[in-house]
């Protein structure tokens, strides 16, 4: 654990690779598919500009499978993300997200990766902090992606931008902007973090222009590793020209304090604890 936490203050993430065993991957992909086919509405792909990605969130997903329950309070996982956020911390939200092949050609600038299609980097919550001085690791909540498949440069990935506590203490923030968890003390450095001092701007293959982001760490690992990191740091998921397809379980964690931050949260919650008392009482769902 020590190599964790000391990788997480330095760069904002930890790897835990294999966290999964091979049969948990295997349930828990077994009993995704068994939804799909059970509740084929509820895994009608959304609408993303030129890819296709499948998902379902909690509640509702656990209501309807107990595949993911042992996801949530993972022995492999879970007291990293206690020993970072604090005795206290709670699940707050959960969802299923696959990727689906895409066979798109890549833009002319590409962005340093031959197969990249589409990088959308955002601090989760508009970079929302209120919370984060509660831990050392200046962290208002956490994030951990399980991979299900083996994931590699052919492949879709989670990209993460790597950053530091003493680096996310000292930037710059605000309590303005309309976006979510308006008036909540947010990072405040979206068009000038980590841009490319030549080429600040980047065309994706599906026609979005943003800001060309530098310094990231493309997250290769096999299936059932966990990927970590802090909600402020910026990531994105890759899209990448791939006959593959990438099934991932997003879980997020947070104190229940300040109960009005609505960083970890969905957008139906209001409260840590109006999410947990709408989850299935099984044990190991809402507490360990």
């Amino acid at each position: 654990m020590d190599e964790h936490l000391r990788h997480f203050a330095e760069n904002g993430y930890a790897v835990i690779e294999r966290a999964l065993s091979a049969e948990e991957v295997d349930w828990v992909n077994a009993g995704i598919d068994a939804d799909t086919a059970a509740n084929p509405k509820e895994w009608e792909p959304g609408s993303r500009p030129g890819h296709v990605a499948v998902g379902c969130r909690a509640p509702e997903l656990m209501h309807r499978t107990d595949a993911l329950d042992g996801l949530v309070h993972h022995p492999s996982v879970f007291p990293v993300v206690e020993e970072i956020l604090g005795e206290g911390a709670l699940f707050s939200s959960l969802s299923f997200l696959r990727r689906e092949p895409c066979l798109v050609d890549a833009p002319d600038d590409i962005d340093d990766d031959p197969l990249c299609l589409s990088r959308q980097w955002h601090r989760e919550y508009s970079g929302i902090v209120e919370g984060a001085d509660q831990n050392a690791y200046f962290a208002p909540g956490i994030q951990v992606i399980y991979y299900l498949d083996d994931v590699d440069e052919t492949t879709h990935c989670t990209s993460i931008i790597p950053e530091s506590v003493e680096t996310k203490r000292g930037l710059p923030k605000t309590r303005g902007g309309s976006s979510w968890g308006k008036d909540a003390l947010r990072i405040d450095d979206g068009e000038t973090a980590y841009v490319h001092p030549e080429k600040r701007r980047w065309m994706d293959s599906f026609g979005r222009e943003g800001p060309r982001r530098i310094g990231r760490v493309d997250v290769h690992a096999p299936a059932g590793s966990a990927v970590m990191f802090n909600l402020t740091n910026y990531h994105c998921g890759t899209i990448r020209k791939t006959g593959s397809i990438r099934r991932t379980v997003h879980v997020m964690y947070r104190q229940p304090d300040p109960e009005h931050s609505q960083h970890a949260l969905g957008p139906d919650w209001k409260s840590v604890a109006a999410f947990q008392s709408a989850l299935p009482e099984r044990d190991g769902v809402r507490t360990r």
